[in-house]
């Protein structure tokens, strides 16, 4: 990829497919209308996060749920650390999604607004002794899917405030413990990797992370399988905090 501010030229190299972003608007490309469906959603994919960057908008590798009251709670981290597992937990208590794979955040005078980035949230088919209901879906796995993932149908949200940030990872023991901005923000940027672009953008949204984390509270998540059934009782007490 060649970036420039809000301009880029997307290369897929598998395929050669390239698609240009010059401000918020995607273009075709050298070979792009002959590539493979999956090398065409990842140059949109692609294209469209360096659009909504340009805008002010960032897409974060994340999962998000919204409470009762209309909160959204953001968990974020990479891949195998319990996001979506965690949501669909949530969806189970009655709480809307907001996205599983993905979120857009919008940075605001107050904080931050989540945005929904509309993915099909999927839980593993390991999980079926926790989640019965998988069973009923079972035949929806996708086989090559290394996790062995199933979508599922859940309520979903548009957009909502955030009001914490989680970073959940697998543990022995289950344990919420608050956690430095400044470790939090590396973690963030971590699942913004737009912010890693070095092209005249970077300066502002770097700055836009940083902001959000100084004003919405962030927590490490350290959990067991007893979450999946425990995790609205647990962030509930985060909340009366």
């Amino acid at each position: 990829m060649v970036a420039t501010g809000a301009n880029a030229l997307l290369h897929d190299a598998p395929s050669g497919a390239r698609l240009r972003v010059t401000g918020t608007r995607l273009s075709r490309d050298a070979h792009y209308d002959t590539a493979p469906r999956d090398a065409r959603i990842r140059l949109v994919r692609a294209g469209a996060m360096i659009a909504l960057r340009a805008r002010g908008l960032y897409q974060l590798h994340a999962s998000a749920a919204v409470d009762p009251r209309g909160i959204a709670w953001l968990f974020a981290g990479p891949s195998g650390v319990g996001k979506s597992t965690l949501a669909y937990a949530l969806s189970r208590q009655g709480w809307q999604i907001l996205g599983d794979d993905g979120v857009v955040l919008e940075p605001t005078a107050g904080g931050a607004t989540l945005h929904a980035w509309r993915e099909p949230l999927q839980v593993s088919a390991a999980l079926t002794t926790e989640f019965p209901e998988l069973r009923d879906r079972e035949h929806l796995e996708n086989l090559h899917d290394p996790r062995r993932r199933i979508p599922m149908l859940v309520s979903t949200a548009r957009h909502a405030p955030l009001g914490a940030i989680i970073f959940p990872r697998r543990a022995e023991h289950d344990r919420v413990t608050a956690m430095p901005q400044t470790m939090a923000l590396a973690e963030l940027m971590l699942q913004s990797s737009q912010v890693l672009l070095a092209d005249s953008e970077t300066p502002r949204h770097f700055a836009r992370l940083r902001d959000v984390i100084a004003r919405v509270p962030s927590f490490r998540l350290e959990h067991t399988q007893k979450q999946l059934h425990e995790i609205a009782h647990t962030l509930g007490a985060v909340a009366s905090v």
